[in-house]
């Protein structure tokens, strides 16, 4: 199923060349990662986003978190559902961002049925106004969504830098997991200095260690 992507090799290519021929390397890549993540079809993100789900469950840094913070997927993003329905069953605390923003932080509120979360004024689900509002520093664990990964946890999003200053605002404590497909996981990303890394980048056939701190972080 790898061939319904990308090659990974084709994108893992030094930056510095894009840079000299006066192309932004983040946008560069954004344009291509994006085009080829809306390429997938339905069932193939369905198929393998069980798996990528399925081996996030199975991480210390789901059994230990009490408060989680999930995305509702857009086209080509690996899909929440299976992780949202087995926290609610464990009885966690699950919440969601809202498309309204103050500032560059994101506002996240509680949800306890999936079919709480409505189109927003962006199109992407998100929790009712009913919903109660969660303080970013009271979530544990943020599961993350993302163009492409690199092994080592850098992370490239869709550029506004919202979750970068989010993950910023969280507590000490909390740790953050990347969601990608395999072949989003690339040799390396460009960054900058306000581009925040995560703990753990889980795929459908491998999970990588970026800075896997203490995943036991509530024990502390």
């Amino acid at each position: 199923m790898r061939g319904t992507f990308f090659s990974r090799a084709r994108l893992s290519g030094p930056h510095e060349k894009m840079a000299s021929e006066g192309v932004n390397p983040k946008v560069a890549l954004r344009e291509e990662l994006t085009a080829k993540r809306r390429a997938m079809t339905l069932e193939v993100i369905d198929a393998r986003g069980l798996k990528v789900q399925s081996r996030f469950l199975a991480t210390p840094y789901y059994s230990e978190a009490k408060t989680l913070a999930l995305y509702a997927p857009i086209r080509g993003e690996v899909p929440t559902g299976d992780i949202l329905s087995a926290a609610l069953a464990d009885g966690k605390t699950v919440c969601y961002p809202l498309s309204h923003v103050r500032g560059r932080i994101l506002s996240f509120r509680t949800i306890v049925a999936e079919t709480e979360l409505e189109p927003g004024r962006l199109g992407v689900r998100e929790p009712t106004s009913s919903a109660d509002l969660i303080p970013v520093d009271h979530i544990d664990v943020f599961v993350v969504p993302g163009l492409g990964f690199s092994r080592d946890g850098k992370r490239l999003g869709r550029g506004g830098g919202y979750y970068d200053a989010t993950l910023k605002a969280g507590a000490d404590h909390s740790r953050r997991v990347g969601l990608a497909f395999y072949e989003q996981v690339l040799a390396d990303i460009p960054v900058t200095p306000e581009d925040v890394p995560m703990d753990l980048i889980v795929t459908e056939l491998e999970t990588f260690k970026g800075l896997y701190r203490d995943p036991h972080f509530l024990d502390s």
